[in-house]
């Protein structure tokens, strides 16, 4: 999970955070990243909210409710860029592009289940990415902090 910011970008590791794979956990994964973005209340809010879409469908639907796994979550930050990184070991699915994709002209009661939670993702984040290795998937989120000058 190295970075992905240019060399020339310095950026300093705010959180490397293993995750037993239990819906309950979540909560402690939340206030660590508060822990780690204490100058950054919205940002904090913003990640914590695609943390627990993301982290959730990953622990009903991906590992199935296995509860023996773990997911690593980590962060890097630098002036220009917050790079999230989320770790898993479950089979290969790609939410930006397998998740059902919202209607958001229809009213609530007409939608199709599913697919709001990424769509969300991608809204809060400037960039979304996944790889899979074939021992597990790896999202990429990055928020860009400001734009250079």
């Amino acid at each position: 999970m190295d970075g992905l910011l240019p060399q020339s970008h310095h950026k300093t590791l705010l959180l490397d955070y293993q995750l037993p794979a239990h819906l309950q956990e979540l909560e402690k994964l939340a206030a660590a990243v508060e822990e780690a973005l204490p100058e950054h209340p919205d940002l904090a809010f913003s990640v914590n909210l695609c943390l627990d879409e993301l982290i959730t469908n990953t622990i009903l639907h991906g590992l199935q409710g296995a509860q023996n796994r773990l997911i690593r979550v980590r962060m890097n930050i630098s002036a220009q860029l917050l790079e999230i990184f989320i770790k898993d070991d479950a089979p290969h699915f790609d939410p930006f592009l397998q998740a059902p994709i919202p209607d958001l002209d229809l009213d609530l009661d007409e939608r199709q289940v599913g697919g709001l939670g990424v769509h969300l993702v991608k809204t809060l984040m400037d960039d979304v990415r996944t790889y899979y290795d074939g021992s597990g998937n790896l999202i990429v989120l990055l928020k860009t902090l400001r734009k250079e000058a």
